[in-house]
């Protein structure tokens, strides 16, 4: 039976402007809503914007040399090598984000005298993020075949020329998608950097809610900023999946 995809798209976004206009006018303080209070002070909203991201580039790209170096260490033949690699991993998937972030900072870099918020929360947020991306590693080399280890040990391939003309070519195709996602999910997770006192687009938006008491209005405006980043990355990893299933 040949699907009718337009007719679904349509009655989706129908279903959708139904819902918002229900929870419009459900909302009941819509009489007082004030969301050009929050526009007023735009200055700050854009300088939490602008955080966000770059946070948010700089942890992902920190996170997956991080990350490449826990799994090297984890497939080392030096056991010491993988217990600590081992060991880390776990300690970061049994944590929560945030309390990992507030221990970071105040147990690692306070007695550093690190005190700039904003290079310590990346710092912190590097770590708990390197484990994710060392599984990222470990899944995408689980996809090349074992007869090209066997190849290119009987061709004499040096540990240099296996990453860097066999295996790393192969791993970019099979890592961007789920890279993309780990992105999507430090931008969502960089909002805890608030905790620690970073001036990223949370803590921006919860300064303007307590100067203008648009506190609902604030939430609104997070919750649209937040999705303006996040969907095209979604959309982003969609499209580099099917081109990865085409190259394959």
């Amino acid at each position: 039976m040949k699907s009718n995809k337009p007719l679904n798209v349509g009655l989706a976004l129908l279903f959708y402007t139904a819902l918002v206009a229900f929870i419009v006018f459900a909302y009941p303080g819509r009489s007082n809503f004030r969301i050009e209070a929050i526009f007023g002070y735009s200055n700050i909203l854009v300088k939490g914007y602008i955080n966000t991201i770059i946070i948010s580039i700089i942890v992902l790209i920190l996170s997956i040399v991080f990350g490449f170096i826990l799994y090297l260490l984890s497939e080392s033949k030096i056991l010491v090598f993988k217990y600590i690699s081992n060991v880390f991993s776990e300690v970061i998937f049994g944590t929560p984000t945030l309390v990992f972030l507030i221990v970071t900072y105040y147990f690692i870099a306070v007695p550093l005298d690190l005190r700039n918020r904003f290079l310590a929360g990346i710092v912190g947020f590097t770590l708990f993020m390197g484990p994710y991306m060392r599984n990222a590693f470990m899944g995408a080399m689980k996809s090349i075949d074992d007869t090209q280890y066997q190849a290119m040990k009987v061709l004499g391939f040096t540990s240099y020329q296996k990453y860097r003309y066999i295996i790393l070519p192969q791993l970019v195709k099979v890592i961007v998608p789920p890279m993309i996602g780990n992105l999507a999910i430090i931008i969502k997770g960089s909002s805890l950097l608030n905790f620690i006192g970073v001036e990223e687009l949370y803590n921006q938006i919860t300064t303007i809610q307590s100067r203008t008491y648009a506190v609902v209005e604030g939430y609104l405006i997070m919750f649209l900023l937040y999705l303006s980043i996040t969907l095209p990355l979604i959309f982003l990893a969609k499209y580099f999946e099917k081109k990865v299933a085409s190259w394959i």
